[in-house]
């Protein structure tokens, strides 16, 4: 049992088998409505372009590390919901695509897909690649 078939960690989807998700995905998935108030109110205006990704990887540290984010946004899948958005947004041929387990990620034109909750979650407990980073390896492909 892989990533694609196990329980979907975080984020869950659930369509219909063999369904392809929009560009405007909705529900909770497409939207970051909780993050963007966060990040409001922590004087940072998120744009889904990659100076917004940028602004965000340079507080996300210190907002990973006060504990009332847990009451207000649930920064691994938030972020990595945002920064699909901006992937999506940005970046021509990609698409939302949800694996057999409901785990939406990023698809993009090469084929290759995204798991950008999990990219983030790497990000804010393991030193992972950086926001920008990750939308820069997105972009080139």
């Amino acid at each position: 049992m892989g990533p694609k078939h196990g329980p979907a960690l975080g984020v869950a989807v659930f369509t219909a088998k063999d369904s392809v998700v929009s560009r405007d995905m909705t529900g909770t998935v497409g939207e970051s409505g909780r993050l963007c108030q966060w990040s409001i109110d922590h004087g940072v205006v998120l744009n889904e372009d990659a100076q917004s990704l940028e602004l965000l990887d340079a507080h996300i540290d210190q907002w990973n590390s006060d504990p009332s984010h847990y009451e207000s946004v649930d920064l691994g899948n938030e972020v990595g919901t945002y920064l699909g958005n901006v992937i999506l947004k940005n970046v021509a041929g990609t698409r939302w695509r949800v694996w057999p387990n409901g785990h939406p990620v990023i698809a993009l034109a090469s084929g290759r897909e995204l798991d950008v909750t999990a990219l983030v979650g790497d990000r804010l407990l393991r030193s992972g690649p950086s926001l920008p980073s990750i939308y820069a390896r997105a972009s080139s492909e």
